[in-house]
Parts: C-alpha cells; structure tokens; sequence
C-alpha cells in the first residue's frame, strides 16, 4: 500500500542519497527545493519497491509526481503502475513532471507506448558557464558591465558571505521588501515569503552557501545556492533592493565569484513563464537549458 509522508528536515539524508545517485541537473531534485516549497506545494513522498517518489498539490491543480529515482537499476514499469492505481483510486490519473530527458527516454524504453511526454517550456531550467558569469566578457555581457560598474561608482558596498552574523537581517530585510509589494495578502508573496523564511532559518541544517552585499552597513541584496551534483551549483534564492542600480547584477557576479568559482556551471532555475524573469535570464546567455517534460499515462485515467 502506497503512504505519502510529509517532508521533515531529518529526511534530508534519504533525499540526498537518492539525489546524489546519478549526476541530476533538474533544480528540483535537491532536498532545498523541496523542504523550502514544501507547504505551497504540498510536497510528499513514499518508497514504493527501493524508488523515491515525490508528489505535489498546488492550488487547484491535478495532484502529480515527479518521475520516480532509484538508487540502483530503475523499474519505471512497476513503480508506475502502483503509483496510477493509487491515484486512480482517488479519482485522478496519474501525471509525471518535471521528468529529465535522460529520465524520459528510460520511461519510453520501458513501457513503449504507455506514457505520452509534452515539454514543459515554463520549467526549463537555465544553466551558464560559471566562468562567463565571472568574466562577463564581450559584447553580449557589456550591459552588464556597465550595470555593475555604475553600481561600483555609486554606491559604498561590502560583500560577505552569509552567517550567523547577517542570518536574521537578511531575513527582516525580506520579509520588509515583501510587505512592500502590493498586497500583503497575495498567496504568491506569501509563498515566497515561507520559502525564504525556511531557507534561512534553516541555513546551516540545509548545508546552504549564501552572499550578502550591504551598502553604508545595510542588507541590499543576498543570494542563498548549493550545489547540484558536483559539476553544477544551482541558485535558489536571490534577492535585491531595486532602489540601488545594478543590485541584481552584483549579487549574482560577486556571488557567483566567491561561491562557486570552482563549479563548470550555474543552474538559476526556470522562469515560470513570466515574461520579465525570462528576459533577465535570457540576458545573461545561458549555455544550455535543462529540459522537462511532463507525462500523460495512457489508459486508465488519462486526460483526454
């Protein structure tokens, strides 16, 4: 019988050894994303024969899982026909997200015909060369460049790494930017505000690297990041005070210098498809994109 359990933090050793398993470059499959996200999104999971299966509920939306991971050989066949009976028992057919290519073509290897994939643009993720968002040579970089030097003529800043010196600062700093954005009681800022919330007050216990850039003393951007697998850092939170020029554009070159110099690539997650966060993250060139699919099981309880 499949249980779905709520994510606790002691689950994070469980997690990690499914994730570190093979060498994943979807944002998702890291114990943060989750733990953060938890509660907007319902996540849960359950160990159905040796696989790591995660479920989500947004809002109104049909409840899905994540493609299953294993830690040896997978068996997609069985685990997802245990996993469609279950939701067919709820009245839902079974949905797969967030499935990598590589993921993808092991379904299909494995049960031809059975499982329809559609791409799923919104949640690509962006990845970069961490040596072009040092550089940041060329023209394609000279807006910014130019961003970044006229924050550095403008403004008095110190960069540090973020501690137990600035945990709680960068935490009330924020939640005082949320509180300024329109309506306090939007689930959007609310959501966001949660995840920001658990990421810090759990900074250390996640096993997070974070940056901080003050101005004359005071918090005006932070980034929060960990690694991936152990040729990709993935950027999960970064924020900044848009009253200073070029704040966005400094946390993410100093950020990216001292934290994760010794990385290939930066995985700065997908842009949900609003359109001004995929501009910005089209602006700084991306070297690829991480692909997702969704996936349809064809027969009982599909979505015509």
């Amino acid at each position: 019988m499949v249980r779905f359990k709520e994510i606790q933090l002691e689950d994070k050793s469980l997690f990690d050894r499914y994730f570190s398993a093979r060498s994943y470059e979807n944002s998702e499959f890291t114990f943060t994303n989750l733990f953060i996200w938890r509660l907007s999104y319902n996540f849960k999971y359950s160990i159905v024969h040796d696989h790591l299966c995660i479920m989500a509920k947004y809002r109104d939306k049909y409840p899905c899982v994540f493609a299953p991971l294993s830690l040896t050989a997978p068996d997609y066949e069985k685990v997802l026909l245990v996993l469609a009976e279950y939701f067919h028992n709820m009245n839902y057919p079974l949905i797969l997200k967030s499935v990598p290519e590589e993921i993808k073509a092991e379904i299909e290897a494995a049960m031809p015909g059975k499982i329809i994939f559609r791409e799923d643009r919104n949640n690509f993720d962006y990845v970069y060369l961490t040596k072009d968002l040092i550089e940041l040579k060329g023209k394609k970089f000279r807006q910014k460049r130019n961003h970044i030097n006229k924050f550095l003529k403008n403004y008095d800043y110190h960069y540090e790494e973020m501690s137990d010196n600035n945990l709680e600062e960068c935490l009330k700093t924020e939640l005082k930017w949320l509180s300024q954005q329109g309506n306090s009681e939007d689930q959007t800022i609310l959501e966001e505000k949660q995840a920001v919330a658990e990421a810090i007050k759990n900074f250390y216990a996640l096993e997070l690297k974070g940056g901080v850039i003050r101005v004359h003393g005071k918090v005006r951007a932070f980034a929060l990041g960990e690694l991936l697998n152990p040729d990709m850092a993935v950027v999960h939170i970064e924020k900044a005070n848009t009253d200073y020029a070029g704040a966005f554009n400094m946390i993410n070159w100093l950020f990216t210098q001292h934290a994760w110099s010794g990385v290939t690539y930066i995985n700065r997650e997908e842009d949900m498809g609003i359109p001004g966060l995929r501009k910005a993250k089209l602006s700084y060139n991306p070297i690829k994109m991480v692909k997702k699919y969704t996936g349809f099981l064809l027969g009982k309880g599909v979505i015509k």
